[in-house]
């Protein structure tokens, strides 16, 4: 590499790259989402779902490259981009999502150019991102190689056999509910990815594919306003905490 392509690439050194996930249908879980209105496009607040993840990272003020894994059909990639672009000012890319998430997770790692220190992958179905929390998770990912938001149990959590019989019932001391965003260095993510790529579907998160490669993730605790919107009680739910935070005083 030449001493003018290592200068361009540079600050990149220090920069953040999000993959918001918003290429699955949820339209088995929500009233209303279908194959031509997925979950993540249905209106709250006003703007579809994805917007709040969107503009809680467009915010962020290291972040300097944004990856939406998109469905496809109902508006194009490109009528999509430009709507998100009309609402925040930043510019983004867009990526065709696959059938599985960790495919279109994939597909949006491979998009970024250049390869940042630090990716964050966030569910675009959880429209409250927590600012504390996930500035934590940065500081804990530069120093081990990865950290995730989780929210500790506060259900018994019973283990049960082929025949729905209790076996063990788990220390939920010990037992975390992962969140998103799942916060990576950059570099060692893509070649966690890279190293399961014709496996994928067998992970269910992130975090799973970095263990799997070796990696080390540490937990940081969040709130519980960093909920999933998988149900039509859950929009009903951020309705009302949205409706709570433009009602409290600037």
């Amino acid at each position: 590499m030449s001493s003018s392509e290592s200068s361009s690439r540079r600050p990149a050194d220090s920069s953040i790259g999000v993959v918001i996930a918003a290429a699955g249908s949820g339209r088995r879980a929500v009233a209303g989402a279908t194959d031509a209105v997925p979950k993540q496009w249905l209106p709250l607040g006003g703007i579809p779902l994805v917007a709040h993840a969107f503009r809680f990272f467009d915010r962020w003020e290291d972040a300097r490259q944004i990856v939406l894994a998109l469905d496809a059909p109902s508006l194009s990639l490109a009528e999509r981009l430009r709507y998100l672009q009309s609402l925040h000012g930043k510019t983004v890319r867009a990526v065709a999502g696959a059938g599985e998430r960790q495919e279109s997770v994939w597909a949006a790692l491979q998009s970024l150019d250049p390869v940042p220190e630090i990716v964050m992958v966030h569910d675009a179905a959880r429209p409250f991102p927590p600012r504390e929390a996930i500035a934590r998770g940065v500081s804990e990912a530069r120093e081990s190689g990865g950290a995730i938001l989780a929210a500790r149990l506060v259900e018994t959590v019973k283990q049960a056999n082929e025949r729905m019989e209790v076996v063990e019932t788990l220390d939920r001391n010990r037992l975390w509910r992962a969140q998103t965003p799942q916060i990576f260095r950059g570099k060692e993510l893509i070649r966690a990815y890279r190293a399961v790529e014709r496996r994928l579907a067998e992970f269910t998160d992130d975090a799973a594919i970095f263990e799997a490669a070796g990696g080390t993730v540490r937990i940081v605790e969040s709130p519980e306003s960093n909920f999933k919107v998988t149900h039509p009680e859950d929009f009903a739910r951020a309705e009302r905490m949205l409706s709570s935070m433009t009602a409290e005083p600037s």
